[in-house]
């Protein structure tokens, strides 16, 4: 065989190769999708359908066979579910996995002056009842009478026996002083007088002239200014800081009969205020006053300002 002879066989194969190509891949595919296929999956798929056909298949069996049978087991339908209902009934209103347990009721507080103790003993009567017969409203009430100074309670149900709640007072505004009363206390904005042991808080003094609470024995949590009232001194208050930033008051006085504010400055000066709906006009009328006679409410000269006669 000469060497031109090898060159021409060469050629041929290499040609027949390149022919056959597409044939070989088309067999390559054909084989690849009859044997590489996920038999596994198509198993378990298949598996699957086979066993819930078989689950509703007794299912459905199960069901024939009540419904064929349906007047002989009436009464026995009846018996069952009257004693779930029972059943229910005792284990959630009867049964002691339910009851409240004193162990189990959290109250806590976000201010520095409700009292916890008393907040637990006002809620005594929810102790061995059932979480599910508990009434909110009644609870917050409970607690609310006998701490007027609340202004927030939150409950929420602690599954299976406890309750957790949450409470909020309104805020202090004044250090209060009674006549022939040596404790302290502290008035929040809805009026409600609280003993306060410490004067650790950045507040003016209130003096609280009136004669019904110092013929009360035990004023905590009382009422000492009515809340429409009680919301007209503290505007006072505030619009006289912010009409007169330079003057530095020592002290409040309030009248409860006479419905009077008294304002005393370091200077000396006593402003009388009266509590109304016009006292914005009021201070109005003392800045007015005051411009018009050279700062004479610091200026320590006069002892007292009736702005009610101006």
């Amino acid at each position: 065989m000469t060497f031109v002879t090898k060159i021409k066989q060469q050629f041929h194969g290499i040609f027949r190769y390149w022919k056959n190509r597409r044939f070989r891949d088309e067999v390559r595919r054909e084989k690849k999708q009859k044997y590489l296929f996920d038999t596994t999956k198509k198993g378990a798929t298949f598996s699957l359908f086979s066993y819930n056909k078989k689950r509703f298949y007794y299912f459905n069996t199960l069901i024939n066979i009540f419904e064929q049978n349906r007047v002989q087991f009436r009464f026995s339908f009846f018996l069952i579910g009257s004693f779930l209902c029972i059943s229910s009934i005792y284990i959630f209103f009867f049964s002691p996995y339910f009851r409240i347990s004193p162990s189990k009721v959290i109250i806590e507080r976000i201010d520095a002056i409700t009292d916890i103790n008393i907040a637990y003993k006002s809620i005594e009567d929810v102790y061995g009842e059932s979480i599910f017969s508990v009434d909110k409203n009644e609870v917050r009430a409970k607690m609310m009478n006998l701490q007027k100074n609340l202004k927030r309670v939150d409950i929420s149900l602690l599954f299976p026996n406890g309750l957790k709640i949450i409470t909020e007072s309104y805020v202090p505004q004044f250090f209060v002083h009674l006549k022939d009363i040596e404790k302290n206390y502290i008035i929040t904005t809805n009026g409600i007088l609280v003993y306060q042991k410490a004067r650790d808080l950045p507040l003016y003094d209130l003096d609280l002239i009136d004669t019904r609470l110092s013929e009360v024995g035990f004023i905590e949590y009382k009422e000492a200014i009515r809340t429409d009232f009680m919301r007209i001194v503290l505007i006072s208050r505030d619009l006289f800081k912010q009409t007169f930033p330079t003057s530095n008051i020592a002290k409040f006085t309030y009248f409860q009969a006479e419905r009077e504010l008294h304002i005393a400055l370091e200077s000396g000066t006593i402003i009388l205020v009266r509590i109304g709906d016009d006292i914005e006009q009021q201070i109005a009328m003392l800045k007015f006053y005051n411009d018009s006679n050279k700062d004479i409410i610091n200026s320590g000269d006069i002892q007292y300002i009736d702005i009610r006669t101006i």
